[in-house]
């Protein structure tokens, strides 16, 4: 972590609490696909994307409740991918911050797709001084 982003903060604004959430929606395609077989009929969404929708809608979920000059950075992830989802498809994804540990956070993440769950887990964030 470079020198102008380490200092972490000693506690999170008043405003954070256990609840916020947010929700984000991503259409199956791009750079957003995977295929185990290398056909494109078989094209999925990829580990990476869903958990780099998982990270955003913890950053969207807290983003406009930082100080200026705060930002907040993951620092761990556990999440299981339990199903795919189709290219073409439409997947939803919801971040809750369910812990405040000083300026520590920890969020449960799900992702669906329809009423197909295809992933949850953890990711945890801590907020920074810029």
């Amino acid at each position: 972590m470079s020198e102008a982003m380490s200092e972490i903060t000693s506690e999170v604004p008043s405003s954070i609490t256990v609840g916020l959430s947010a929700s984000r929606v991503l259409i199956v395609e791009g750079s957003s696909i995977y295929s185990p077989t290398g056909k494109q009929e078989h094209s999925v969404l990829s580990s990476p994307a869903m958990i780099m929708e998982m990270e955003l809608a913890c950053v969207d979920a807290v983003g406009g409740h930082l100080s200026p000059g705060e930002a907040s950075v993951g620092f761990h992830v556990d999440v299981k991918h339990l199903a795919p989802a189709a290219a073409g498809k439409q997947v939803d994804t919801t971040a809750t911050l369910i812990e405040i540990a000083g300026k520590k956070l920890k969020f449960q993440v799900e992702t669906y797709c329809g009423d197909v769950h295809v992933g949850t887990g953890i990711h945890r964030r801590a907020i920074v001084r810029l």
